[in-house]
């Protein structure tokens, strides 16, 4: 059985993955409708030295470009860690 703390941090915890999982599908939806989108587009922005793959370097700058100052590299790094599904530390566009 859990403590009222643990429970209570626990219950935060869940709230705030529901809460972003909402923000997501809410971003994703809207480039949906967006007809010209191309995703291969946005890989190679994020991609600034061409080489077919985004390091968390290279996203944290995309995002301190378009004034996210919020994110830290770390994050990146976790983020690109949970596609990351050959494990190599970076992401192709099919990842």
């Amino acid at each position: 059985m859990l403590g009222y703390e643990t429970e209570r941090r626990l219950t935060s915890l869940l709230g705030a993955v529901k809460d972003g999982e909402m923000k997501i599908e809410s971003q994703r939806q809207r480039l949906c409708l967006i007809r010209d989108f191309a995703p291969y587009s946005a890989f190679m922005r994020i991609d600034r030295d061409a080489n077919e793959f985004i390091t968390s370097f290279e996203l944290l700058n995309f995002l301190r470009d378009n004034r996210e100052y919020t994110v830290t590299e770390r994050e990146c790094y976790n983020l690109l860690k949970f596609f990351d599904s050959d494990e190599d530390g970076r992401l192709s566009f099919s990842e």
